[in-house]
């Protein structure tokens, strides 16, 4: 998997976490300030994990972007427009390479 990917996976991670803290909050009555609902953050989730799923082979030659022509080449960790913009709600993030924007 490349750095990209990994990259993604583990800020997904991330929010996975603040969010399970989130709901045990709300289930204990402690509270601590989240920007969004604990729902809509798995939600969130679950929806970036399946697009990075679906072009997890992109910029390989045998993903979908391939196909049509819209991937980034090999040696360009992020593999296709998708993917790109999947990593930018972590720009702020460390470990986000400037070269990973879209």
């Amino acid at each position: 998997m490349d750095r990209f990917a990994q990259f993604l996976r583990r800020q997904l991670d991330i929010d996975l976490e603040l969010l399970r803290q989130a709901r045990q909050d709300a289930e204990t009555g402690t509270h601590h300030p989240c920007l969004i609902t604990p729902i809509r953050g798995f939600r969130e989730c679950e929806l970036k994990t399946r697009l990075l799923t679906a072009h997890h082979h992109c910029g390989t030659g045998h993903g979908p972007c391939d196909e049509l022509g819209e991937s980034y080449p090999p040696e360009d960790e992020r593999g296709c427009p998708t993917r790109a913009l999947l990593g930018l709600p972590y720009a702020d993030r460390p470990g986000y390479a400037p070269r990973w924007r879209p």
